[in-house]
């Protein structure tokens, strides 16, 4: 994956006559015809994810979540959706999208999601909704250590654009 531009004015048209004209096989240009503009989209969307900082595999996972994750830890970031979606009260597309920006971006990833699994997930899961305290305090979902935090006066992260390719999921 490269960080050029993506072209919006790919020629669609030209790209399907190529297509045919690579080919004498007939059913194997209708099959590339049908895939081309499938494929023209998914190649955006990726390029857009790089544009936003994500990490430079992010996008192709097969999963809502933008950088590619083993099945271990495919489970603990779905954990850390369902904190969001259960503790805080938002939708499981926003809860993927906040989730998607701040660890699907290229420092994020880079330093490896290994390392979170020696936390609870609320840990991490509470840094993508809420801002520091007064304190610079955030909860890290152990009941002892959060007792004191006032959840309704925690600041609010804003949530990533809904343009932005961090929202894998349809409200």
């Amino acid at each position: 994956m490269t960080s050029e531009p993506a072209h919006e004015d790919l020629d669609l048209d030209a790209i399907e006559e190529l297509c045919t004209a690579a080919t004498p096989d007939l059913v194997f240009a209708v099959r590339a015809r049908e895939a081309v503009p499938r494929l023209v989209a998914e190649v955006r969307r990726l390029r857009r994810l790089v544009e936003y900082g994500a990490c430079p595999t992010a996008g192709a996972t097969g999963t809502e979540f933008v950088l590619p994750l083993d099945e271990e830890m495919l489970a603990y970031f779905r954990e850390m959706a369902e904190v969001l979606v259960e503790r805080v009260g938002i939708s499981r597309a926003e809860a993927v999208a906040r989730i998607n920006a701040t660890y699907g971006a290229g420092e994020s990833a880079a330093w490896g999601v290994g390392l979170m699994a020696h936390e609870l997930p609320e840990y991490w899961a509470y840094g993508t909704y809420y801002s520091p305290d007064h304190r610079d305090r955030l909860p890290i979902g152990d009941p002892t250590a959060d007792a004191d935090i006032d959840f309704s006066k925690l600041p609010v992260r804003p949530a990533p654009p809904k343009a932005s390719p961090f929202w894998t999921l349809e409200e």
